[in-house]
């Protein structure tokens, strides 16, 4: 009697703990899928911006006139303020480098113009980058640890990544990315299994 008991009582907490533990998967299931729209929905909301960094700062600047100063001279732009919607530095002020400026457009044709013709500041202090999420901006630093510089760049918010044997790669996130990281581990001679952490990356905050 006391024997079936024991057994019964076992195979109802066997029972329980199941059910627990889906409800806790599907708990994080639903916590990812939600995680995965905010970010989809955040990243979205900054395709017009791009980030401009390496230009000098001057005391009580016009920020709109100086981005686009830049932009129309060394890329052989004609970029107007009507283009813009924000233009302003970010971050806090740093005698180890100038603040970048976070500009937003105010169509993608306008955004898309200044992308495309980056190139143009090769060879000087000055790079156009898109304006990432953190977690986006984390992934695409640690990708870029791992593959190099020339194998890794990003599109519209997404992330790029050309691997060894040619094969090239789009990402949101470091789940999609940590297969990669095991699958060519020796790619910058990273070690077999290494993780990078998430904070990884610049970390620019809009002000």
């Amino acid at each position: 009697m006391f024997l079936s008991q024991v057994a019964k009582l076992a195979e109802e907490f066997r029972a329980f703990r199941d059910l627990v533990i889906g409800m806790l998967g599907l708990q994080r299931r639903q916590i990812g899928e939600c995680s995965w729209q905010l970010d989809d929905i955040e990243t979205r909301s900054r395709r017009n911006a791009l980030i401009i960094q390496g230009i000098t700062e001057a005391p009580s600047e016009d920020c709109t006139n100086v981005a686009l100063g830049v932009i129309n001279t060394k890329l052989g732009l004609n970029v107007t303020k009507e283009s813009t919607k924000v233009c302003h530095r970010l971050g806090q002020a740093n005698t180890d480098h100038h603040m970048p400026f976070l500009v937003r457009f105010t169509s993608m044709d306008a955004r898309m113009s200044v992308w495309r013709a980056k190139t143009g500041f090769r060879g000087s202090k000055i790079a156009v980058k898109e304006f990432l999420r953190k977690t986006r901006q984390s992934v695409f630093g640690t990708a870029r640890q791992h593959f190099g510089m020339q194998s890794c760049w990003t599109q519209e918010g997404r992330i790029f990544v050309k691997a060894p044997d040619g094969s090239r790669h789009k990402l949101t996130s470091l789940d999609e990315l940590n297969p990669l990281l095991s699958k060519y581990a020796t790619a910058q001679g990273c070690s077999v299994g290494k993780r990078f952490p998430e904070s990884v990356g610049d970390n620019l905050k809009e002000t």
